[in-house]
């Protein structure tokens, strides 16, 4: 049975990505918990590990509120790391050889079975071999000036978190990218694989803001009848 702390984790953290709270919007244990029928010590076990993820902040004196990373600010992120990744895919590419293509290609391999695998822990999974394949891009790019610009922006806490909210085709998509960069690599064509970095970064922001647009209207929905029978949260 899943433990009421991990199901109001997963509720929240799923309207935090989707952006059902606005950024720097107070999340109040008592409304939480009288909303989702759970009582407040798993809704402030939630509310601490959002914390921990980044995805929530917590002060003295004005409690836990939704991290303040608007639309612009996100869009600047993917916008920021199609700039510096397409550089640095185009460093890797003239400088990895099939040493890198090999380690991109295994990566992919572990990605493809992931997905075909699924189960819960699948966003957790994908997040992490992502993170793999975009740092070894970064590390075999031999530029500790783009290490430093990037370090922060490839495990982002808000775009880490896009795998949950992901669908299949999603997942398909961007494993084909990843191997069309391994390609590029392979043939060290610098030039292809800056172009196919930007094309995954611009079609992941697209598809990420399409998701939480989507993600937040389905809430919406799910809220009315509790609305209309007096139940939802003041």
């Amino acid at each position: 049975m899943v433990a009421a702390s991990d199901k109001a984790y997963e509720i929240l953290k799923q309207r935090v990505i989707a952006g059902s709270y606005a950024p720097g919007a107070q999340l109040k244990e008592e409304h939480i918990a009288r909303e989702l029928d759970i009582s407040r010590t798993p809704i402030r076990a939630a509310l601490h590990r959002l914390v921990e993820d980044g995805l929530a902040t917590a002060e003295v004196g004005r409690g836990v509120r939704v991290a303040e990373w608007t639309e612009s600010d996100i869009q600047e992120t993917y916008e920021l790391r199609g700039l510096l990744e397409g550089h640095a895919a185009e460093r890797a590419a003239r400088r990895g050889g099939a040493a890198l293509a090999d380690a991109l290609d295994a990566l992919n391999d572990e990605m493809e079975r992931a997905i075909a695998q699924g189960g819960g822990a699948l966003p957790e999974r994908l997040q992490d071999v992502n993170s793999r394949f975009h740092r070894a891009i970064l590390e075999a790019s031999g530029s500790p000036r783009l290490r430093g610009m990037l370090a922060g922006l490839i495990d982002m806490p808000v775009v880490i978190r896009s795998y949950f909210i992901n669908r299949p085709q999603d997942n398909a998509q961007s494993l084909q990218h990843h191997r069309e960069l391994a390609v590029a690599v392979r043939a060290g064509d610098g030039e292809l694989a800056r172009q196919v970095m930007q094309l995954h970064l611009r079609i992941a922001s697209h598809r990420f803001r399409q998701r939480r647009s989507e993600f937040a209207g389905a809430q919406e929905v799910a809220a009315r009848p509790a609305q209309r029978r007096g139940g939802s949260a003041r």
